[in-house]
């Protein structure tokens, strides 16, 4: 066993922990970020879109993909059967191969799910996603940039349903906009309010002919379809791809020469003073099985909404006898995400076009809701790629709707019977839809079909239930923050109530998902929350 000493420990080096170690390297901080997972090479991130230009996909699928691997117009769950490698896959990925994304970004960007099992109910089916390494999942993330409006801050008090934000649009507007100006997005101010404007560096990219027709002509009341906003895929800092933490947050954390990065930790608690419960550091294992116990003043709990419940709940202790910081009983509660409706179809009137990309969601046009959505329904939005897939001679275009799973009580991660190699209990994830989301498929099913019958998409298939839970890899919730400790884990700074010490600013903090992709969401809390940790620090508090 081994002690070292920091100002500041990070768990995870994702999106959230790797924003969290910028701002506090930058505040001089001698900060030690643990990550699971291994080291990257540059050359081991391929290019994130699939270039499918022309009638033939074998002529266009683009350099280092497989023309087999591209897209089928077929869904499995709601989700395109896009550029899979399904033969060659291993049976160990048996569940990370379900994921549009794992054959054109590699199966060695997922985990392997023999390694790393988890269990679920018969009749629960949830599809964990994981990328477990050093970026963690920003290798494989499409990019897509939302900020949430402060209608989803603030929509329980309208509608009843869950917990509201303790926090407020304007208090985190100006973290939106540190993120956006270093990861360089991509996208038009366009004055919805349902969808805030940013801070845009590029234009977004060119629309087919068939969306700028769409665009044109499409109609609702108290939206329209804009540009999709999203981190370019041009090199950011160390010609590492732009979208991925290695070429920002975290390059930004190392040039400040007050990061320690150390991959292949596994973290497997987070020691507390017995007196007091504050947060004295974390131990983690080594690739060798060694332990190690590194102190800190503050921690941050950034493993991904999941792992971070499993390893607060295995955190026992005198003061945590329920799980780190789990005095209200909502630890690992609250489990929520992002379920999805789509639709694939013909355009009948639009031939292949060269010159336009397919690559998921960062491109085409996205329909935010109205101000104020169906009564039964919480808001959701829509994506419409048109004109941008070419199979077999006919052109062919994806509309999609994107919801709120609320976040009920009984949906949840507890440590399971088993454990894993390391010896931890394996999470058992309990997460089902209900009432609101059977209701929410029937809505978002006919938008979705009535934006294709817009734009002249001849629907040759359409989601006959909501995705798979998990399948989205938008799991949020777990540690939900709130005004008060009866009822929350972590306040409106992300600090654990029982441990102010501690930050958790993944997605586990969401205390509900909204409709938009939780990426850019993250990001600025974890912004707010490493400069509040470092001006806390400053002040001695720590």
């Amino acid at each position: 066993m081994t002690d070292q000493t920091f100002d500041a420990v990070v768990v995870g080096s994702g999106c959230a922990g790797s924003w969290a170690a910028k701002e506090l390297t930058e505040a001089g901080l001698h900060t030690l970020v643990l990550e699971a997972g291994p080291q990257r090479g540059r050359g081991e991130v391929p290019a994130r879109s699939v270039r499918l230009s022309g009638a033939d996909p074998a002529q266009s699928a683009g350099a280092g993909v497989d023309p087999a691997d591209a897209f089928t117009p077929t869904l499995d769950g709601g989700v395109p059967t896009a550029s899979r490698r399904v033969l060659a896959a291993p049976a160990s990925q048996h569940v990370q191969r379900h994921h549009p994304g794992f054959g054109p970004r590699g199966p060695h960007l997922f985990v392997d799910d023999a390694e790393h099992p988890y269990e679920t109910p018969a009749d629960m089916p949830y599809h964990w996603i994981r990328g477990m390494q050093v970026g963690g999942r920003s290798l494989v993330w499409g990019g897509t940039s939302l900020r949430m409006s402060p209608y989803e801050f603030q929509a329980p008090t309208v509608d009843g349903h869950s917990l509201s934000w303790p926090l407020r649009y304007e208090e985190l507007a100006p973290s939106y906009a540190v993120v956006e100006k270093l990861m360089g997005i991509s996208g038009n101010r366009d004055g919805l309010p349902q969808l805030p404007d940013g801070v845009y560096s590029r234009r977004p990219g060119a629309l087919t002919p068939a969306e700028r027709d769409f665009q044109r002509a499409y109609r609702s009341a108290g939206t329209r379809a804009v540009a999709v906003r999203f981190v370019p895929a041009e090199d950011g800092l160390g010609g590492w791809p732009r979208f991925t933490m290695q070429g920002t947050a975290l390059a930004a954390a190392e040039r400040t020469g007050h990061l320690r990065l150390r991959p292949d930790a596994v973290v497997t608690k987070i020691l507390a003073d017995p007196s007091s419960g504050r947060a004295t550091g974390v131990r983690y294992l080594d690739n060798r099985g060694a332990a190690h116990d590194a102190r800190a003043r503050v921690v941050f709990i950034c493993c991904g909404t999941i792992e971070t419940a499993r390893l607060m709940l295995n955190s026992r202790g005198p003061r945590h006898p329920d799980g780190f910081g789990n005095s209200s009983g909502w630890l690992g509660c609250g489990l929520t995400e992002h379920p999805v409706v789509m639709a694939a179809g013909v355009l009948t009137d639009y031939p292949p076009v060269a010159g336009y990309e397919w690559s998921a969601r960062q491109c085409g046009l996205l329909i935010p809701p109205p101000r104020r959505g169906p009564a039964s329904v919480r808001p959701f939005g829509i994506w419409v790629n048109l004109q941008r897939l070419a199979i077999d001679g006919q052109t062919w275009g994806i509309v999609s709707g994107q919801g709120e799973l609320l976040p009920y009580r009984h949906n949840r991660v507890r440590l399971g019977a088993a454990t894993d190699r390391w010896g931890v209990p394996v999470p058992h994830i309990e997460c089902a839809y209900g009432p609101h989301e059977e209701r929410l498929y029937g809505a978002m099913k006919a938008a979705v079909e009535q934006v294709a019958s817009a734009a002249k998409l001849k629907i040759m298939d359409v989601s006959a239930e909501l995705t798979v839970p998990g399948l989205n890899v938008h799991e949020l919730g777990t540690a939900r923050m709130g005004a008060d400790p009866g009822s929350s884990v972590v306040d409106a700074d992300n600090r654990c109530w029982d441990s102010p010490n501690v930050f958790v600013t993944d997605g586990a903090c969401f205390p509900s998902a909204g409709w938009q992709n939780p990426s850019a969401t993250i990001m600025a809390l974890s912004v707010r929350a490493g400069r509040r940790a470092a001006a806390l620090l400053r002040e001695g508090v720590y």
